[in-house]
């Protein structure tokens, strides 16, 4: 007999912390809605998700068989074993969404104080098939304990107008969108919840914002009792793979949340999920079929909006954008110490320790590395030919430093083809190439030129700031690391880098010749992000050994 004999190669070890999201929810044997699609979603956004079922299902596309509550006893039980092990001042839990509520569980869950905990309220009454899927006992329960500690409620119309009905309100009627939203402050205002969104899927307007059951604009209202309601807009999207949406949607939201998204963006990145979803999807099931979970969601909500003039920003060669994120009031600082890093300080005064800066070196080999593949993932992203070819130009420019990399660690005895286990990424090195490497899976051509921003432009600061310190510095001993470090700033401050450096400004200057607002607070927050694993770069080589 023939053995086959295959070895599987160690996987690299990374520690990547995800943020918990609890559901409590019903148990969908199809696998179109309830715990089942709650669970994809999460895994849809890269979120952890655990379970507290309340019933069992029997059901598919075309309705709800029949159900069993889960017993008080088991619920009591199933909230103990996931509030011990992932809640606590600074645990991992941090939304618990619901969805098919029974007395039973809502009475088990408000026996906790969940400081810190964001809940994420679905009132499911009724599935996409029409089944009913809570008794009125439930509902005023989860109206009466569960709502007003909520952070989020999100019915559709039909179960909105119920709740409205419930609390002793008459529905008023809803001719225009304007009604529509005074609809939803009125029954915020009856809830006591913290935020509402009314989804009005149910409820189609035409281009005259009137409602109509031709029209083909769906209109879903966020009232913050903040003050602020958003609408968001969208085109009705004919389809029969709407099994689930509901669940999915608050899911969505909560995972976003969890991710620690405002809530506005939470809600319009998970709108279009789920209209990714149901477009993206061949009918399954003899009734309404449930979306396709595995889309890819977008990750900020400016890649889906359409933006008027009043929202953007304008930039150019007077105010360019590297100089907006370097003076911007949440960089500013670390950029200084940045540019200004004690390691910088150092070298220019020959006081660091040529084993930390060979140190140095070695980490800096790795990251080179990677540098090289964020500019390949980034001209994978590129929109013109031009920018692409920019791209290939540079990562020869990189492979060039890589090379001269080796030359200068075998100089120190350390042959990169020999000695590979010597040149193992320390922690900070580690964490910044992770960094850049999720930057060049989610973020588009302008947010991965704006993570390797840091890097070019500050070793230029960084090299001037040096090499001045250096020929201020009365004592020019002779020494051989003397003369290592004097190179070094050479080599950040010399013509063809400087010149790189000023390239680097104008290029990614004509990127952005008009953001919107919201796309701007990204990129300073990914910009600000790179400048902190900078400085974690260099401190990390000070603190050696220490």
């Amino acid at each position: 007999m023939k053995t086959n004999h295959i070895k599987i190669r160690e996987s690299k070890a990374n520690h990547v912390e995800l943020p918990v999201v609890m559901t409590i929810a019903g148990s969908d044997s199809s696998g179109g809605a309830g715990i089942e699609a709650d669970l994809k979603t999460f895994s849809a956004f890269g979120v952890y998700g655990m379970t507290c079922i309340t019933a069992l299902t029997a059901q598919n596309t075309k309705g709800v068989k029949t159900f069993e509550k889960t017993s008080s006893n088991l619920l009591s039980q199933i909230l103990l074993a996931n509030f011990e092990d992932f809640y606590d001042n600074e645990g991992p839990l941090k939304v618990i969404k619901t969805g098919m509520l029974t007395k039973e569980a809502i009475l088990e869950l408000t026996k906790y104080e969940l400081n810190g905990i964001k809940f994420v309220i679905d009132p499911v009454m009724i599935s996409t098939s029409g089944s009913t899927l809570i008794d009125t006992e439930g509902i005023q329960h989860c109206i009466n304990y569960l709502i007003p500690k909520s952070y989020l409620v999100t019915p559709n119309f039909v179960e909105a107008k119920t709740i409205y009905s419930l609390l002793g309100g008459e529905v008023p009627v809803i001719n225009t969108i304007q009604d529509f939203k005074s609809f939803v402050i009125s029954l915020q205002n009856l809830l006591k919840c913290e935020n509402l969104l009314v989804k009005g899927g149910h409820i189609p307007f035409d281009n005259n914002d009137r409602e109509s059951s031709t029209g083909e604009r769906i209109i879903d209202i966020l009232y913050q009792p903040s003050g602020e309601v958003t609408v968001f807009e969208s085109k009705f999207i004919k389809s029969e793979n709407t099994h689930g949406t509901g669940c999915s949607l608050s899911s969505a939201i909560a995972a976003n949340l969890a991710k620690n998204k405002d809530l506005v963006e939470s809600v319009g990145i998970s709108i279009d999920y789920i209209h990714k979803g149901m477009l993206q999807m061949s009918k399954l099931g003899h009734g309404n079929g449930p979306l396709n979970h595995n889309v890819q969601p977008v990750n900020y909500l400016h890649e889906l909006v359409e933006y008027e003039n009043g929202d953007l920003m304008k930039f150019d060669t007077e105010h360019t954008f590297l100089n907006y994120l370097i003076n911007h009031p949440s960089v500013k600082d670390n950029w200084k110490k940045y540019t200004q890093h004690p390691f910088v300080q150092q070298v220019a005064n020959n006081t660091l320790p040529f084993d930390k800066f060979l140190y140095y070196l070695k980490q800096d080999y790795h990251y080179l590395i990677i540098y090289a593949r964020m500019h390949g993932l980034s001209a994978s992203k590129a929109e013109t030919y031009q920018q692409t070819h920019s791209q290939a130009t540079i990562i020869s420019e990189i492979v060039q430093e890589i090379e001269n990399h080796k030359r200068k660690l075998k100089a120190y005895d350390v042959d990169y083809d020999k000695d590979i286990d010597e040149l193992k990424p320390g922690k900070a090195c580690i964490e910044y190439c992770d960094y850049l490497i999720s930057c060049g899976m989610k973020e588009d051509y302008l947010g991965i030129k704006t993570a390797l921003a840091p890097c070019l432009h500050g070793y230029a600061e960084a090299g001037v700031y040096g090499l001045n310190l250096f020929k201020a510095n009365p004592k020019s001993e002779d020494s051989e690391s003397k003369k290592v470090y004097k190179s070094w700033l050479d080599e950040y401050t010399s013509d063809w880098y400087q010149q790189a450096n000023i390239e680097g400004t104008k290029a990614l200057n004509s990127l952005v010749d008009e953001l919107p607002k919201k796309r701007v607070e990204e990129l300073v927050r990914i910009f600000n992000d790179v400048t902190l694993l900078e400085i974690n770069f260099w401190s990390e080589v000070l603190e050696l050994d220490n």
